[in-house]
């Protein structure tokens, strides 16, 4: 998700707010932890990663990394909150 107008190139030069990763049973800690890192080093201030086998969602950001427990994905500034259910719908 970006904020602001849609971006007008293939290949994003400017981060984006938030970066989804849905885990598939092929991915690896090692190199998902990689992704996450190479996210926030771009800029991204939120990567939420999904386990859909797991129902679980965690939330990185450049200050630390949390699981989600109340079942709500969150941003702040600009304040957005996502039930982590329609992920669980939508695959």
């Amino acid at each position: 998700m970006v904020v602001g107008p849609k971006p007008d190139e293939m290949i994003l030069t400017r981060p984006p707010l938030i970066c989804a990763e849905i885990l598939s049973k092929d991915d690896r800690m090692e190199e998902m932890q990689e992704r996450i890192d190479d996210y926030l080093a771009f800029g991204v201030r939120y990567v939420w990663v999904i386990n859909p086998r797991t129902r679980r969602a965690y939330v990185h950001t450049a200050e630390g990394s949390h699981e989600v427990k109340d079942g709500v994905l969150r941003t702040q500034a600009p304040d957005i909150a996502v039930p982590l259910s329609e992920f669980f719908e939508a695959l």
